[in-house]
């Protein structure tokens, strides 16, 4: 409240101006609870001041009084406006809230599931043929984006699962051609027996590597899983004599001038004989392709440390650094990157193959001037 008093010869309040609530704003009873709780609700009296003005007309008395409810009042009217702004923001953020949620971040997760379990049944069922199919997308279907999504990859996996119906076709076409082969090799193979009656006789040998190669194919769906389904009758081998044999018999399978450098005295391991000779001829094949004209390929066998490591070198070029190990995987070919060529990439991966179910070992290093095979047998004893 604001009094002013004239201070001439008559004296007397001339004024007196008087802040009142004209009602135009209300307070939310709750907003002017958590006011009481803020430090401007804690003035103990009212508040009052007095001033004298000296003006041309006559001296003036001004005395102020106020109450500091008052600035709780207005602080509490402008609090309750405030408030519905503020609720009418947080409202329309809950409903975009709802409207992602609902509209988008459940339909992704439904999608993310439904492709999990289908990823999962896949990796679980070799065939995969009718659990495929079972991926639902009907409800997930739309204009957005996300139903163009659920729609694109609905088709996708309707593709992949006739991709795999005809992949089990032509397998099924080829084991039954591998079958077919494999009985029309037997037979003559049978006969090839009885002309070459005699062990001591070259051709005996190959024929029975022969007969051993078509009953692991025979009946088998691929040539990888055929090699994993062999069985090797492991016995006491002479790596020795064994070695010294197969260098003899190396022009037979068309592989010239291999000599061996051996020990002159029985190194005993445990192995196939058939098997390994399948596995040093497809290195000796290897290293034919690739060793220089006029050099030969040398057979060592050392002793080292309860060990016995055959090394097969030829001279020639080396082996790109990155291809050291793939080499020895089905289907990669030492000289792919050079030029096209009929060979599969099978040697080597059958030489790993064999080479671990015996127990062993086989690795390729580049020497200085050429590249050099080693396998590795423990000793037997």
């Amino acid at each position: 409240m604001l009094t002013i008093t004239h201070g001439g010869p008559r004296r007397g309040p001339v004024a007196e101006l008087k802040a009142s609530d004209d009602g135009a704003g209300r307070s939310s009873p709750l907003i002017l609870r958590v006011i009481d709780q803020l430090p401007v609700a804690t003035r103990p009296q009212p508040v009052q001041a007095r001033e004298t003005i000296a003006t041309p007309t006559g001296s003036f008395e001004v005395r102020l009084a106020g109450d500091a409810r008052g600035i709780d009042r207005s602080l509490g009217v402008i609090a309750t406006r405030m408030s519905w702004y503020v609720a009418a923001m947080l409202g329309a953020i809950v409903l975009a809230w709802l409207v992602i949620e609902v509209g988008l971040i459940r339909r992704i997760a439904v999608l993310t599931r439904r492709a999990a379990a289908v990823s999962y049944n896949v990796q679980m069922d070799a065939s995969g043929d009718a659990r495929i199919g079972q991926l639902d997308v009907s409800d997930l279907r739309g204009r957005d984006e996300l139903g163009i999504l659920a729609g694109g990859l609905a088709d996708l996996l309707q593709r992949v699962k006739s991709d795999v119906q005809r992949e089990q076709l032509r397998a099924q076409r080829e084991r039954n051609m591998l079958q077919a082969v494999g009985h029309e090799i037997l037979s003559p193979l049978q006969s090839l027996m009885v002309l070459h009656p005699d062990a001591d006789d070259p051709a005996h040998r190959y024929v029975q590597r022969m007969q051993q190669a078509v009953r692991v194919l025979y009946g088998q769906a691929s040539p990888g899983e055929a090699l994993a389904a062999a069985q090797l009758e492991l016995a006491p081998l002479d790596l020795d004599a064994f070695l010294r044999e197969v260098a003899a018999n190396a022009q037979f399978a068309g592989i010239g001038d291999v000599r061996y450098e051996g020990q002159a005295r029985p190194v005993m391991v445990r192995a196939d004989a058939f098997s390994l000779e399948d596995v040093v001829t497809h290195i000796l094949r290897n290293a034919q392709r690739h060793r220089t004209p006029g050099t030969p390929i040398v057979l060592t066998l050392d002793v080292r440390e309860r060990q016995a490591v055959v090394g097969i070198h030829n001279q020639g070029p080396a082996i790109p650094e990155a291809l050291l190990e793939r080499i020895f995987d089905y289907g990669v070919s030492d000289a792919a990157a050079a030029e096209p060529s009929g060979r599969r990439g099978q040697g080597l991966f059958v030489a790993r193959t064999y080479m671990a179910k015996m127990g062993g070992t086989v690795r390729a290093l580049n020497s200085g001037d050429g590249v050099r095979f080693e396998l590795g047998f423990p000793l037997e004893g």
